[in-house]
């Protein structure tokens, strides 16, 4: 049941296992501006997503699993959940593994590998749909179902960003903290749809009138939209126009890179909220 992308993993353990000591630091000299636990935490955060993977096609070959689509080569995301807090709304990408378990070790006494193999199974004990569908989901964890449907959970981050803010000054009863921030994340392809370019061209509009509208889109850009190539450049192109959104670009596989770019994203959209 191995795939590609765990040869791939071992191969690069192998690596720096035969690589010289400090090799690892020297090539990527952002990391001594990280403190080890943070990146221990990570991993073990994308451990657990990957394993998760493993066990939705183990348990689909048993005839107990109902959904396969997994995380892997997705588990930055992680990185994101880490620079959030866990009462920041977060709308996911049905490949947000690394996230949900990352948002999990914020929160003591969360269960995130039972939560998602309830969800495999179809299990009525699943946190967020009851067993009717698999999606990352948890109120406590302020993680908000979305469904299979591409692009189609954006609209609903806008909606809930540009909400949010106006419901604290009308006095209304409000689960989030009024500093939040609405997280969402999105693939390459998913870019494409035109319910994700309605979303980004009103969030747009919203910010350039001056609006607040505390909202991080994350876009996971790995080259493929299921079996077409997305071309190189064409994601920073397309989501570097829209006025009002900032674009901030990083390297999933340079984890501290990514890390110290998500803090500081993070933090600024908290600050300006926008």
């Amino acid at each position: 049941m191995r795939q590609a992308i765990d040869d791939h993993f071992l191969a690069q353990v192998e690596k720096w296992r035969a690589a010289p000591e400090g090799a690892a630091r020297r090539a990527d000299p952002m990391a001594g501006q990280i403190a080890p636990g943070r990146l221990m935490s990570l991993f073990e955060a994308q451990l657990q997503s990957r394993h998760l993977d493993f066990a939705a096609r183990w348990l689909h070959a048993e005839g107990e699993g109902f959904y396969t689509i997994g995380s892997a080569g997705h588990e930055s995301n992680a990185i994101v959940a880490a620079a959030l807090r866990p009462t920041d709304p977060a709308l996911l990408h049905y490949r947000s593994g690394g996230f949900y378990a990352a948002r999990a070790q914020q929160m003591p006494g969360s269960t995130p590998v039972a939560d998602v193999l309830h969800s495999l199974a179809g299990s009525v004990l699943d946190p967020i749909s009851g067993g009717r569908h698999k999606v990352f989901g948890h109120p406590d964890l302020a993680v908000i179902p979305q469904t299979s449907t591409i692009g189609s959970h954006l609209p609903r981050a806008m909606g809930l960003a540009f909400s949010l803010p106006r419901a604290h000054q009308l006095g209304a009863d409000v689960p989030w903290p009024a500093d939040s921030v609405v997280v969402t994340s999105f693939g390459d392809a998913s870019a494409n749809h035109s319910t994700t370019i309605g979303a980004l061209n009103a969030a747009s509009f919203i910010a350039r009138q001056g609006l607040p509208i505390p909202l991080l889109l994350v876009c996971e850009d790995n080259g493929l939209g299921i079996s077409t190539s997305t071309p190189n450049g064409w994601i920073a192109a397309a989501l570097s126009r829209f006025p009002g959104i900032s674009y901030h670009a990083a390297d999933g596989t340079a984890p501290a890179e990514t890390m110290l770019t998500a803090d500081r994203v993070a933090r600024r959209v908290r600050v300006s909220r926008r």
